[in-house]
């Protein structure tokens, strides 16, 4: 006959369990971010930050809709070597 799991050990395997199910969801959610590859591209604008920022936005989307950059994609592929 199996004897019985004791309390202390059944607590123990419980948090164990808790925190790897926590660090597994936390490396998905890392992992599955999009990044975007190194590209170089030029633009030039006068403005807020905000608009600074737009700009290069916008820079970085036709670069890649002409295929100087490519499109951005999941971390984890980044990963795959």
């Amino acid at each position: 006959m199996i004897p019985p799991i004791p309390a202390g050990t059944r607590q123990l395997l419980l948090v164990a369990c808790t925190v790897t199910a926590l660090a597994a969801g936390a490396l998905g959610w890392f992992a599955a971010q999009d990044v975007r590859p190194s590209c170089t591209y030029a633009v030039f604008t006068l403005g807020t930050e905000a608009e600074q920022r737009e700009a290069m936005d916008r820079g970085y989307w036709q670069a890649v809709a002409s295929g100087d950059c490519a499109p951005p994609h999941a971390r984890w592929r980044f990963w795959q070597g």
